[in-house]
């Protein structure tokens, strides 16, 4: 990493960006007194304090449905970025955890909405995995319903290896439907951080389904983006797709390396601008988290970019 860039992002004004590039673009060690100060001033922070003040008393957030004008988010049904799942993801990144009643209050709540098999909604895969991404890094890892979710994922069979929903499952008469690109990437993301699964037969066609298509492109036109999520930088993580979420859950595995890659890799890197940073092209305004301003340098995105290239060279996927 360029040294100004590392600066930029360990500059002290946003804890949670300076404490999460010491932990894992750094590898300082936890007890390292600037980690700790890091960590001590995120509860403080301006995000955190803009999510909470939002937040209902009885453990949710509410947004009106910008579609239907419905006020949701006390149930599982949600609005634009800013109701319950939306808020614990940016938690999360933001690097909050269960440790904070606030984050188990609402987490309790939210996990006791689940479905008997795991689902949450209509079995969106990209709700399913992003909430196992999201409670996995909240610190529900052990929990049985984070489990349920996963057994769900891995005991969902397409036949191109991806993930879709029930909202499209079989609308056509006359021809399979494909995968979702966006739910098969939340999933991705969700099981590169279970690495005890890499090794599932699920796991590896899911991986199958990315390498397929090198990674960002439409596997009957290799020349083609599979869609424009992949010419945006999007942040926070949402239902969208980016470049970087590909790469990083790719290289956490350990196939970072792999030849088809390499054009995605060059997409990715042909953003960076002279002094080694990424930009944000676009981010949910309804969200109550505030990540910066579209067209400039972003720290989010530069600090995912450089984390997907730091597990690049790591071991590839064992058997």
């Amino acid at each position: 990493m360029e040294e100004e860039v590392v600066r930029w992002l360990l500059e002290p004004e946003e804890p949670s960006v300076r404490y999460r590039t010491m932990v894992e673009l750094l590898d300082y060690p936890g007890d390292d007194a600037r980690v700790l100060e890091a960590k001590g001033r995120i509860p403080g922070s301006a995000p955190v304090q803009a999510i909470f003040e939002k937040m209902h008393p009885g453990g949710y957030w509410l947004q009106r449905n910008p579609r239907t004008k419905e006020v949701v988010g006390d149930g599982l049904m949600y609005g634009s970025f800013g109701t319950t799942h939306f808020c614990l993801s940016y938690l999360a990144e933001l690097g909050m955890d269960n440790g904070d009643e606030r984050i188990a209050r609402a987490a309790e709540r939210y996990l006791g909405l689940q479905r008997e098999d795991g689902d949450f909604l209509n079995h969106y895969s990209c709700l399913i995995g992003y909430n196992v991404r999201t409670f996995t890094k909240l610190g529900y890892r052990d929990d049985e319903r984070v489990q349920r979710s996963i057994d769900l994922l891995l005991g969902t069979e397409r036949a191109d290896g991806g993930y879709l929903c029930d909202t499209h499952e079989g609308k056509y008469k006359t021809r399979p439907v494909k995968s979702c690109v966006r739910g098969s990437l939340k999933a991705l993301l969700a099981f590169s951080l279970l690495p005890e699964y890499w090794g599932h037969e699920r796991v590896r066609r899911l991986v199958d389904y990315f390498l397929g298509r090198e990674g960002i492109y439409r596997t009957t036109n290799l020349d083609e983006l599979v869609n424009k999520d992949m010419t945006r930088n999007s942040f926070p993580v949402t239902w969208r797709a980016n470049v970087f979420e590909v790469l990083l859950a790719l290289s956490r595995m350990g196939l970072g390396g792999d030849e088809r890659l390499s054009r995605a890799w060059r997409l990715m890197d042909s953003r960076r601008d002279a002094r080694g940073r990424y930009p944000l092209d676009w981010n949910p305004r309804q969200a109550p988290w505030k990540v910066g301003k579209r067209g400039e340098p972003n720290k989010w995105v530069t600090f995912y970019s450089y984390l997907a290239h730091k597990y690049r060279e790591t071991p590839p996927l064992r058997a």
